[in-house]
C-alpha cells in the first residue's frame, strides 16, 4: 500500500502516532475515524472459482486502547490512482472466512503490537 497517495489527498491520516488513519462515512451519514490495522490478501471461493482478494481491518481511533471494541472489516482494493476503495463483505460465508483469517493474524502476531496505543 502506497501511503503517499492517501496522504497527498487526505484519505489517509498519517498524524495519530505514526498509523494510518481513514475516515469511514457511515450509511447514517456520521462519520468515524479508524485506525488500519492490516490489511491482508486471502484466497475466496466463489461460483468454483478461487480469487485472490484484499481485505482490510480498522478500528475506531476512540476505541484504539480498549481489550474490547468494534473492528471493522471490509474488502479493499485500490482505483487506478492509488485511492482506497472499501466495500462492504455481503457473503456471510466469506465474512466468516475473513474473520477467521483476521483471527489468525492476530494469533501470529502479538495482538499488542498490532492495535495501536494512544499513550505516550
Amino acid at each position: 500500500m502506497e501511503n503517499k497517495d492517501f496522504l497527498e489527498n487526505d484519505i489517509i491520516d498519517d498524524s495519530y502516532e505514526d498509523e494510518l488513519t481513514l475516515t469511514l462515512e457511515l450509511d447514517d451519514g456520521s462519520s468515524v475515524d479508524c485506525i488500519v490495522l492490516a490489511i491482508f490478501p486471502m484466497e475466496v471461493t466463489r461460483e468454483e472459482e478461487t480469487v485472490e482478494k484484499q481485505y482490510i481491518a480498522l478500528v475506531p481511533a476512540d476505541q484504539a486502547d480498549e481489550e474490547e471494541g468494534d473492528i471493522f472489516l471490509y474488502e479493499y482494493s485500490e482505483d487506478e490512482d492509488g485511492q482506497p476503495i472499501l466495500s462492504n463483505i455481503e457473503d456471510d460465508d466469506e465474512f466468516e472466512a475473513v474473520c477467521d483469517r483476521f483471527d489468525e493474524i492476530c494469533d501470529e502476531e502479538d495482538f499488542d503490537e498490532l492495535v495501536p496505543t494512544t499513550e505516550d
